[in-house]
């Protein structure tokens, strides 16, 4: 199972990719690609194993990335909005909706994979005793 996912992960990705700079033109967008992006990643981490899913993109890095992505989000409120150079059909030809797609699909993906991580965190945590915390049934 693991050698075939391998590969069909590397189709997940780019399909994921495709939606997320397509979805002006064609329906999704931004978020449905980011939430292809992030599954596959969490699946990669299901199959593989969640260690060796945390050590190929650790939660430092999708917490970066969320800051990345919703930087270049917010950076499309301070640019002049009546500027479009080609029609819309074109995939590159609007000017930064294919960028702030890709930032939100970053942001999306990104921040699946830290509630994923998080969530995991905090089972673990449930599961363990804390230290000093002795409870005795009379």
């Amino acid at each position: 199972m693991r050698v075939v996912f391998r590969y069909v992960l590397l189709f997940i990705q780019v399909y994921a990719f495709y939606v997320i700079l397509h979805g002006h033109i064609s329906p999704g967008g931004g978020f449905a690609g980011g939430i292809v992006l992030g599954l596959g990643l969490v699946l990669y981490a299901l199959i593989f194993g969640l260690e060796t899913g945390a050590r190929r993109l650790p939660l430092h890095y999708a917490l970066f990335i969320i800051g990345i992505g919703g930087t270049i989000e917010g950076i499309k409120f301070f640019l002049p909005h009546d500027t479009a150079p080609t029609s819309p059909e074109e995939l590159f030809g609007i000017g930064l909706i294919s960028v702030m797609s890709l930032a939100i699909g970053l942001l999306v993906g990104s921040s699946l994979l830290t509630i994923f991580y998080l969530l995991l965190e905090q089972k673990d945590e449930q599961f363990q005793p804390e230290e000093g915390d002795s409870h005795s049934r009379s």
